[in-house]
This record gives structure tokens, sequence and C-alpha cells, in this order.
């Protein structure tokens, strides 16, 4: 498989929340828990839009 951003061949990927590309462990800027089994991922590109980054940042987390 091929990441979306940068044309690595990859095997573990993760989906970005906010454009749904496939990306690897070096495009991904930022992931956390958002819930105990909810994790949300945002990559280098979306991390430039502020209205992204601010949507990401603003996820709230839950407590446990």
């Amino acid at each position: 498989m091929m990441c979306e951003r940068c044309g690595r061949d990859i095997f573990k990927y993760s989906t970005c929340n906010y454009c749904k590309k496939k990306i690897c462990v070096n495009c991904m800027k930022s992931s956390r828990k958002v819930t105990k089994t909810n994790r949300i991922v945002i990559c280098k590109d979306d991390w430039s839009k502020m209205a992204k980054r601010k949507t990401f940042k603003s996820a709230t987390v839950e407590t446990a």
C-alpha cells in the first residue's frame, strides 16, 4: 500500500479524520484518543489549515 500524502510504500497506516487520506507515520502530525476506543488523527497538510487544527484541538477528551 502507498501513503496518499508522500507516496512511500507502507504496511501500517492511519486515516486522517479530516481529509480521509491513508497516511504513514511520518505524515501524521498528531493523534490522540477522544474516548477509550476512538482515536483521531490529523496529517501535516491539515495541521497547516487553522480551521481544521482548531477542530482537532477542541475535540473533547473524556476522563475515565
